[in-house]
């Protein structure tokens, strides 16, 4: 491209006979202080003279602003002095104004110019420690596949360092690079990739664990993407994470390994109900843990959320059944302590999850965000040990850039914006921008914000980018992981929707609700002042076993009917029953009758005797039940199925009420056949006295029959 030059004079060196006209002069001035209004190295503007210019919506949509760009080589600098007939200031400014708006610059092209910018100048974040020098050794990596639930083995080339960077109760972390399976010229320099190497500083921790701690990684990051289907408004990942095996050393050791990524690590929940609240206010990392629980049908939840942005790692698995995953799966109790902590976000209704239900009071503190025990951001396992999850933490310098090879800032201050986690995975080892337009403030970044990007703002959702945890992956493998997820019937968290779910047939009547396994934990929690050890919220305890009780857990049911009844009772003895007539508005001994019908019908022994015997006289009623001998025979009848320690006395029992007159149900041959088996089983139970006496029953109840 040719220039005229402006430097000197009013003629064109290279055409000494040819005048240039003031109004070229001007706006080649214009044109040279437009362009050092933007501090731009050189070699950028040699990209764009050349024609090498990112794509954006502006350069295919018809603009105004844009309309009078034209081909630069031609008629920005150039000048046909045919075409000049005479001098005219009029002509000077309208040609003025014309080369100041083709020179506009759209925001994305700014951003893609600082991002070149920060690709001249990146860094190694790890060059001072002269990982180069250390001497390479082979290892064996192994990967989990969740879908398959199948172990991929390859072979790498790594260096390790000798010395641990960091270190918690359970894990040491060491800096690693892996060179590319790709790289064709060996070139650490280039063709390596920032690792973090962990391994557990007891040796005597089984090699099994290594390989469990990936398998439950990798099914969270299925949770994740599942989370990510449901288009919340901002997307969340889990980092690919393995096993290196160093075949090299003795004994040939195993370390973790997950990509290295820079900047502000946060650790949003634990897996003993800690709930991060120094400020920055995130309510994704607690939506996500809520989803996983709706969505999973109350078979597990996703915890001990930590990481950069919304790109996590190291995170737990709480199961229904307390099995897998480790000893930091602390089951339902574990789902207990986060629920007690969660109060529901925009996020969580935005996704149309159902809000966990709370005690007045609990709802009350978390309101008012008071912390009501004494929580710790520490991992809890089963046998009392903590584990520490550390991480470097240092300045970013680029909010939304992102790559995941050596030498680069591979992380953000800003973190991740609306596309989330934007890393450089193995199988793509490019460089991947996140240029925002200029909206790109309207939510603010995923770290430092509210997630609130729920307003009206909503509809403007952008498609989610693949990032450094992320292979790429063709159709089919989305629809496996929809074909795997859709075998599961989410259900929601509130015990009205469980009762509704059992109404409508959608579930067994009696079978055992995880819910109300929660909730149960949730009054052994109170009980025991978990939640506060100061203060002892029974009226929180109640809440909740009612609530266990609705849901149908036995436990529950037999606690509560107590309590109402006034009878003893293992689950919540601090509250007594003059105290719980406070808290029931309705006839408290009818509630408690209902809810001993329940536990009877769910096969309490204990439970139908006393509805049993309750019947047979008369007592302990209530208000709207009367003695009924036949109710009595039923309950009766049930107990002797259940196979009830002295059955004989009952069966007793039922043969002297079918020889009651005035019991409804006289029948003398039934007596006499009751006695005799009464008889029997009391010969079993060795009680030779009593089944003499039994038979000599039955012949008087045969004896009635003939009369």
């Amino acid at each position: 491209m040719e220039e005229a030059d402006i430097s000197g004079g009013e003629k064109d060196p290279s055409c000494p006979d040819v005048p240039v006209s003031v109004s070229d002069i001007m706006v080649s001035k214009n044109a040279e202080r437009t362009l050092s209004d933007f501090d731009w190295c050189d070699e950028f503007f040699e990209l764009e003279r050349v024609g090498v210019e990112p794509l954006t919506l502006d350069d295919i949509t018809f603009n105004n602003s844009y309309e009078l760009q034209e081909d630069s080589s031609d008629k920005e600098f150039g000048f046909d002095p045919k075409s000049v007939k005479m001098f005219s200031m009029a002509r000077a400014e309208s040609s003025k104004r014309k080369k100041k708006t083709s020179k506009l610059i759209s925001p994305a092209k700014c951003e893609w110019r600082k991002a070149l910018n920060l690709i001249k100048d990146r860094r190694d974040p790890w060059g001072n420690f002269h990982l180069d020098q250390i001497k390479s050794e082979k290892g064996k990596r192994h990967r989990y596949n969740p879908l398959t639930q199948a172990w991929v083995v390859d072979e790498c080339i790594l260096k390790m360092d000798k010395e641990p960077f960091a270190e918690g109760a359970m894990r040491e972390c060491f800096r690693m690079k892996k060179l590319s399976n790709f790289s064709m010229n060996n070139d650490w320099s280039r063709d390596s990739n920032n690792f973090v190497a962990k391994s557990y500083t007891d040796e005597e921790v089984p090699r099994e664990t290594y390989f469990e701690d990936v398998k439950m990684q990798m099914d969270s990051k299925v949770w994740a993407e599942e989370y990510n289907r449901h288009n919340p408004p901002k997307k969340v990942d889990m980092f690919m994470m393995g096993v290196v095996e160093l075949v090299e050393r003795p004994g040939a050791p195993l370390y973790h390994i997950e990509h290295y990524i820079e900047g502000d690590y946060v650790k949003y929940n634990s897996n003993f109900g800690f709930v991060e609240d120094t400020g920055k206010c995130r309510q994704t990392p607690q939506a996500l843990s809520h989803f996983t629980f709706e969505r999973s049908g109350h078979e597990l939840v996703v915890v001990d959320i930590q990481g950069v942005g919304d790109l996590y790692t190291d995170p737990q698995i709480h199961t229904a059944a307390g099995l897998e995953y480790g000893d930091g799966n602390l089951g339902t109790k574990g789902m207990a302590l986060f629920f007690n902590s969660h109060h529901c976000n925009e996020i969580c209704l935005s996704l149309g999850l159902t809000p966990f239900d709370l005690s007045p009071n609990e709802i009350k503190q978390l309101k008012n965000t008071v912390q009501r025990f004494n929580s710790t951001s520490e991992t809890k396992v089963k046998v009392d040990e903590t584990i520490v999850s550390q991480s470097p933490s240092e300045k970013p310098e680029f909010g939304r850039f992102c790559r995941g090879i050596s030498g680069s800032s591979e992380s953000t201050s800003d973190y991740f914006s609306q596309a989330s986690s934007r890393q450089m995975s193995e199988c793509d080892e490019a460089v991947m921008f996140n240029i925002d337009d200029g909206q790109s403030n309207s939510r603010g970044g995923t770290a430092t914000s509210i997630d609130s990007g729920l307003g009206k703002d909503m509809h403007e959702r952008k498609p989610r980018t693949r990032g450094i945890t992320e292979c790429e992956r063709d159709p089919e493998h989305q629809i496996k992981i929809k074909q795997k997820l859709d075998k599961v019937a989410s259900r929601p968290s509130s015990v009205s929707a469980e009762n509704a779910r059992k109404l409508s047939g959608l579930m067994p009547e009696f079978e055992e609700s995880v819910l109300g396994s929660i909730h149960l934990d949730m009054v052994m929690y109170h009980e025991t002042d978990r939640y506060d050890a100061n203060v002892q919220d029974t009226d929180s305890a109640h809440f909740h076993l009612k609530a266990a009780a609705d849901c149908g857990n036995q436990l529950a049911l037999v606690a509560i009917s107590s309590i109402y009844l006034g009878l003893p009772n293992d689950i919540l003895p601090a509250l007594n029953h003059l105290d719980a007539a406070e808290l029931v508005p309705e006839n408290i001994e009818d509630r408690g009758l209902d809810f001993m019908v329940s536990a009877a019908r769910n096969g309490d022994v204990n439970s139908i005797i006393y509805l049993a015997k309750a019947f047979d006289c008369g007592l302990n009623l209530g208000n709207d039940r009367r003695q009924s001998y036949g109710q009595a025979m039923e309950w009766y009848q049930i107990a002797v199925d259940q196979g009830v320690e002295k059955r004989y006395l009952i069966m007793a029992r039922m043969a002297e009420i079918m020889l009651m007159e005035d019991s409804g149900c006289k029948d003398p041959n039934g007596a006499g056949e009751l006695y005799s088996e009464a008889a029997e089983a009391a010969m079993e139970e060795m009680c030779g006295k009593l089944a003499n006496k039994y038979y000599m029953l039955s012949e008087e109840a045969w004896a009635l029959m003939e009369e």
